[in-house]
């Protein structure tokens, strides 16, 4: 796996496992409705669901800082494959945020472009 493909998904680890935190803890607090849009009204009927997406993200973004790790110590072909299939997950992922939520288009640009970015480099720079 090329270092332009790490870095990027090196990038989306980070941020999963700074997003993470913030849907299970903070999913209902004001500051962040422009990200979760989650009124104070729905708070408690969406807790389930975005404390959920949240530890997903989490062991999404552990996921791809454990291949990472195994592609630098020895593993790279298992290392690279977990990488690629949590990066294609999330391309998905924001994709789909997009189609349930137009309003978040945003969010799933953020949600897909690292990830995508991982795995166009790594295809066409191999």
């Amino acid at each position: 796996m090329n270092l332009l493909s790490q870095i990027f998904a090196g990038g989306t680890a980070l941020a999963l496992l700074a997003v993470g935190p913030l849907e299970i803890f903070f999913h209902g607090d004001r500051r962040f409705y422009r990200i979760f849009l989650i009124k104070p009204e729905d708070v408690a009927a969406v807790r389930m669901w975005a404390m959920n997406v949240g530890a997903y993200n989490i062991t999404f973004g552990v996921g791809i800082a454990a291949g990472l790790w195994m592609v630098n110590t020895g593993n790279a072909a298992g290392g690279t494959a977990i990488v690629l299939f949590c990066c294609a997950s999330h391309i998905f992922l924001g994709f789909w945020l997009w189609v349930t939520e137009k309003r978040l288009l945003t969010s799933a640009i953020g949600q897909a472009l690292f990830p995508g970015l991982a795995v166009l480099f790594y295809v066409f720079f191999r």
